[in-house]
């Protein structure tokens, strides 16, 4: 069981801190701790006072359009009642302008570790869809028409716009999705890298000319139109960036339907794309579930559509979109091993498997979700408990906090389940999270680390992509023991092996059938111009993203065969 936290702070429960030295490895933690600690106070106090230019109180309060920032005066070791923002209202933005849904159908979006009212959030009416469409129709013409070093500045000044509101996206990430500083800083900066790879795709893009003859030929690309973006809750501000950036540099325009969980970071995209100046329509922003994505699909002028989200959502959307005649590429679910050898390093792989399987609260793709211990590494197990129980459960606005809460209610009782139905079918709990409490908020979605061995390949848990902070140990005997087991999983999002021999290593990623591959780290997601390539049932279309090679999605090749009269 948990052990709760004995310091003062009522932020976060404690199963006893990790020793200060140790790494806490997180696949998407790519830049120092450091940085979110400047941040912390900042962020502590704007959880309750963030408010930005899209929304408008829900109280008659009038519409605010600057980041209110109550300050942080009181002493580290006490925390002073801040009054709560009061709930704010989702528009769409279409045409450069922030619209008011007329949808007769609305959610709420709940802080995860409070509960209390964050915002209302739209769908979107059919009339407004083909609105957004047709802005985006209306404006590709002239961004295309401005040449492919006008938007590459365009999104380059995009890039400081976004580097300055930094402070607002990681508030905004930490508050609605209850990322903890470190994640939420570190999704920041791998966004603002997507657009920079981007903007690389200069030389690719110029295409082909052979002179040699009497006939000359010529290649070129051109943009396909208006691009759909379909976004996950997960990573509400990178994810979008895998795709608009490419989308954009190649001269198409953009509709992005964000999760209706977490729609305020999209609307801090619509603020900066306001402040850098791009033309009315050429990025546009509707919310809603199942139905808006349906309609978008269906709309004559959408020729290309990304989506990443999970198996059971990419194949329907992947459906329609075929059966429309669109392009599509959707990135979906995984289960991702990690092979422990014998002549591992136990403690930095140790430390890389639990901050990959429990950071995030295990709700991100690229987790490791299943441990698999080759010959006498199993008697590493007890100490991965260890290392487990240290970390800190809690808001993530702390900066202590290792793992944020869940997504909403209905998670926590979706991996709940999965977590008895395991035991149902004889699996064995080393480690049980289902009962953490974090003093000071006991409505909190929170799920501590949880660890099952026992397990067998046709097990629920196993089979399924839990998408929370559930660790499966699995005992072979042999490295090919290991790899054949990774290779009948249907998933092949991703992999790791922990070894000091490069023979070992080498072994491994000629044998294994999955598309990305670590070597002594958890997974990470691909950045700058390296391209995801994820494949079996954990991609559907044609062709990954992000990535140098990403671009020609977006495009349409003409070959020009021509001879002239001398």
């Amino acid at each position: 069981m948990p052990r709760i936290s004995t310091k003062s702070s009522n932020r976060a429960a404690r199963f006893a801190p990790f020793p200060s030295g140790s790494p806490t490895p997180s696949d998407d933690t790519v830049v120092s701790s450091e940085r979110a600690s400047r941040r912390s106070s900042d962020t502590r106090s704007r959880r309750s006072s963030t408010r930005s230019s899209h929304v408008e109180d829900a109280t008659p309060r009038g519409e605010s359009s600057e980041l209110d920032n109550d300050g942080d005066d009181h002493d580290e070791g006490s925390e002073t009642p801040v009054s709560p923002a009061p709930p704010t209202v989702t528009h769409l933005f279409i045409n450069n302008e922030h619209v008011m849904s007329k949808s007769q159908s609305w959610s709420n979006v709940l802080d995860p570790v409070s509960q209390s009212l964050l915002c209302r959030v739209p769908g979107s009416t059919l009339q407004e869809v083909q609105s957004a469409v047709q802005a985006a129709q209306d404006a590709q013409p002239a961004w295309a028409a401005l040449g492919f070093q006008v938007r590459r500045e365009r999104l380059l000044k995009l890039v400081d716009v976004l580097r300055q509101m930094s402070p607002e996206i990681v508030t905004c990430l930490s508050r609605e999705v209850g990322k903890t500083l470190a994640d939420a800083d570190a999704e920041v900066f791998r966004g603002l890298d997507c657009i920079h790879a981007a903007c690389s795709v200069g030389p690719e893009m110029a295409g082909m000319f052979l002179g040699g003859d009497a006939t000359l030929l010529q290649t070129f690309y051109e943009p396909v139109g208006v691009c759909v973006s379909i976004t996950p809750f997960s990573f509400p501000f990178m994810i979008p960036l895998w795709s608009l950036p490419y989308a954009l540099i190649t001269g198409n325009t953009v509709v992005l339907k964000p999760s209706e969980k977490t729609p305020s970071t999209s609307a801090l995209l619509a603020e900066a794309f306001l402040k850098t100046g791009f033309p009315p329509g050429v990025f546009n922003i509707l919310h809603g579930g199942p139905s808006t994505v349906q309609m978008l699909i269906h709309q004559p002028a959408v020729q290309a559509i990304s989506f990443v989200g999970s198996e059971p959502a990419a194949r329907q959307v992947h459906d329609l979109a075929r059966a429309a005649g669109k392009r599509i590429q959707a990135e979906c679910g995984g289960k991702n091993h990690g092979v422990i050898l014998e002549d591992a390093n136990m403690t930095s792989t140790l430390f890389a498997i639990a901050g990959s399987a429990f950071g995030a609260a295990g709700q991100r793709c690229m987790a490791l979700s299943v441990a698999v211990f080759v010959g006498s590494t199993r008697e590493w197990i007890p100490r991965l408990v260890e290392l487990a129980e240290s970390m800190v459960v809690g808001c993530g606005g702390d900066q202590e906090s290792k793992i944020g809460p869940l997504i909403d209610e209905a998670a926590v009782k979706r991996v709940g389940g999965v977590i008895q139905r395991a035991v149902q079918e004889q699996a064995r709990v080393l480690l049980d999270g289902r009962q953490v409490q974090v003093p000071g908020y006991p409505d909190g979605n929170f799920m501590g680390p949880t660890i099952l061995t026992e397990v067998e390949t046709y097990m629920e848990c196993y089979q399924s992509e839990i998408f929370g902070p559930v660790l499966i140990c699995m005992e072979v005997e042999t490295l090919e023991d290991a790899m054949e087991l990774i290779n009948q999983n249907k998933y092949g999002n991703a992999c790791s092996i922990f070894t000091t021999s490069g023979k070992h290593a080498n072994t491994f990623q000629r044998g294994v059938n999955v598309g990305q591959i670590g070597v002594n780290i958890p997974l990470i997601a691909p950045y700058g111009t390296a391209v995801r390539t994820s494949n079996k049932d954990s991609f559907l279309g044609d062709r990954h993203a992000p990535g140098k090679t990403y671009w020609p999605f977006f495009t349409t090749t003409k070959t020009v065969s021509s001879r002239w009269e001398q």
